[in-house]
């Protein structure tokens, strides 16, 4: 399956009989056959074609406006609220069963709690201080008593506390490395981008299975725009976003970079979108799957949350990662070996 990043306003989109095809400059770029895209994400204020929008939902397929430098979420075609997919009945019933939500959260939280203990653990051996040991032992407490916890409202004030600690634990890593100015000032940014295509990516996963995104446990539809996705979001938050926007950071620090105002912005989001579909590419010891990429994880989660929801198994298993023998950390940064394009293909 591909996904369509668009970053450039002057890129012409069309549909050429079962395809999608992408010219910049009266060039062909991309090409694609409708059927094999996942999804859009689309940078700035791009207005798609009729026939481009007329395919989109048609097939259905998940499309998502982020602000020009990916700082700030704009919008989606499509409205998922209106969506009827197969499992919606379940998920109505199990809204109602508080023993289900409990447990369910429960499980979310300490996977949650433990990956960021996990990912924390895997960036001591390059520096330790008062922070991460602080850290470290602190969300083994709190692992230690969330079984103590009696709601779901308890549940999320453990998880805020083990927030208010990780952070500054992370924070204190970004300072190790000293970061040049403009990485400094695009750590947040990295952070709210990567953190958004991570929540959209799972959405994606939550409609191949025709599961309904509203419907969410530990986080409100009130503050939240498909809460069951940002769900699973806190499980993967720490080892795949956090992780990422580490390793860019570290080493945008050690480059020059090139460049300058809005053009500049433009290449390192395109440099960040080549290193975030690396990064779901990375291969981690699932707990009972083995050795997988973080696509095959979050797609496992998302359908063992399923089993769990129909009654086919009786508890949801999280995800606790491990670190991985053979590397030093969640993943292994890989540069990209040619320019950015406008358009990236999974």
């Amino acid at each position: 399956m591909t996904t369509f990043y668009l970053t450039q306003e002057n890129v012409e989109i069309e549909v050429t009989r079962d395809y999608f095809k992408a010219s910049l400059q009266n060039q062909q770029v991309f090409r694609s056959r409708i059927s094999n895209v996942s999804q859009f994400i689309i940078f700035g204020n791009m207005r798609l074609p009729k026939e481009v929008i007329k395919a989109i939902y048609s097939y259905k397929i998940p499309t998502l406006y982020l602000s020009t430098q990916g700082y700030g979420y704009v919008g989606r075609l499509e409205n998922p609220s209106n969506s009827r997919p197969k499992y919606l009945t379940q998920q109505r019933k199990r809204a109602r069963d508080v023993k289900f939500i409990l447990a369910t959260v429960e499980s979310m939280i300490w996977a949650k709690l433990h990956n960021q203990h996990t990912f924390l653990e895997a960036w001591t051996q390059y520096h330790f201080n008062y922070a991460i040991e602080r850290a470290l032992e602190y969300l083994t407490l709190l692992m230690d008593n969330l079984s103590l916890a009696s709601s779901v409202e308890e549940l999320q004030e453990y998880s805020e506390e083990a927030d208010n600690v990780y952070r500054c634990a992370f924070a204190s890593l970004l300072e190790f490395y000293k970061p040049c100015e403009r990485a400094v000032k695009e750590v947040s940014t990295l952070l709210n981008l990567g953190t958004r295509l991570l929540h959209q990516y799972i959405y994606t996963i939550l409609n191949t299975v025709e599961l309904h995104p509203d419907y969410g446990m530990l986080h409100h539809d009130i503050h939240h725009e498909l809460p069951l996705a940002w769900d699973f979001t806190a499980e993967f938050q720490a080892p795949i976003v956090d992780d990422l926007v580490l390793n860019f950071v570290r080493n945008l620090a050690s480059s020059n970079g090139n460049g300058n105002g809005k053009k500049r912005s433009l290449t390192l989001l395109q440099n960040f979108l080549y290193h975030w579909e690396a990064k779901l590419r990375t291969s981690v010891l699932h707990p009972y799957a083995g050795e997988v990429s973080y696509r095959q994880c979050i797609d496992l989660q998302v359908r063992e949350y399923l089993a769990c929801l129909l009654g086919n198994i009786t508890y949801y298993r999280p995800l606790a990662l491990k670190l991985h023998p053979n590397h030093s950390q969640f993943a292994n940064i890989v540069e990209p070996q040619k320019a950015a394009l406008t358009l990236v293909k999974q």
